[in-house]
């Protein structure tokens, strides 16, 4: 039934391929659509050949003359380069002979050997004078601070985390004039550790504590477990007295 709706026949199909194509004209009905078959496009007619055209007959080139050969001209004959005059090369310099040293004077051992001369110093090779390094007062104001023992330091040695492990933030040295000295700090050089402390001792550097202050019975010198020593310092764990009556100079070994 589809193919009768249109000239050219028709065909039926599930999606429109034009807008000729109409519902409703296939079996089954929809969803199918007619669609008209694609007209033969005309066959186009023969076109004659179009008639060559004859090209121009060109025009014979020209013969050119000849040229005449020119004049031979002799080459011109080389000159040799000069030879150069071989020069004579210097005499060699000779270094003086070092200096020998002189015979003694009396056979030894009259009297001790001859020394060789020196040669001077010239101002040039004199090395510039080392400056001295600063040195904190040796004052006893920081054993007054640590009475466990202290001294001194410049602060431009102590990197911060010894600064606050170590010294006082505000304990400066006394000079010899009784001023206070900015470049220097007073710093504990004893620390304990567990074993000083579960005997009830104390940490003391040896070198700067006031035995007087603290009146021990005993200390261990060579015990370095117990305490925790500055850098440049040695400490020992002391004991208290326990009931008893220490001494007020430096005890005797535990």
């Amino acid at each position: 039934e589809c193919s009768l709706h249109f000239t050219f026949g028709g065909y039926c199909t599930l999606e429109p391929v034009s807008q000729k194509c109409r519902r409703k004209l296939c079996k089954p009905y929809p969803p199918c659509w007619c669609c008209p078959n694609q007209i033969p496009p005309p066959v186009p007619s023969p076109v004659a050949a179009p008639q060559p055209v004859p090209s121009p007959v060109a025009a014979p080139a020209p013969i050119p003359s000849p040229v005449p050969a020119p004049p031979h001209v002799p080459s011109p004959v080389p000159i040799p380069p000069p030879v150069p005059t071989p020069v004579p090369a210097p005499p060699p310099v000779l270094s003086p002979p070092p200096p020998s040293c002189p015979p003694p004077l009396c056979p030894p051992p009259s009297c001790p050997p001859p020394s060789c001369p020196t040669t001077p110093t010239t101002p040039s090779s004199i090395p510039p004078p080392t400056p001295t390094p600063p040195v904190c007062p040796n004052s006893d104001c920081c054993r007054a601070t640590y009475l466990e023992g202290g001294s001194c330091t410049l602060t431009s040695t102590l990197t911060k985390p010894e600064k606050k492990k170590w010294c006082s933030s505000s304990k400066q040295c006394l000079t010899k004039i009784g001023t206070f000295d900015p470049k220097c700090v007073c710093c504990k050089n004893c620390k304990p550790r567990m074993g000083c402390k579960e005997m009830k001792g104390k940490c003391v550097d040896p070198a700067t504590v006031n035995w007087a202050y603290f009146n021990f019975v005993c200390c261990y010198y060579d015990d370095t477990a117990k305490c925790l020593a500055r850098k440049g310092s040695d400490c020992a764990c002391c004991k208290k007295p326990n009931g008893g009556q220490g001494g007020h100079n430096k005890p005797p070994h535990c």
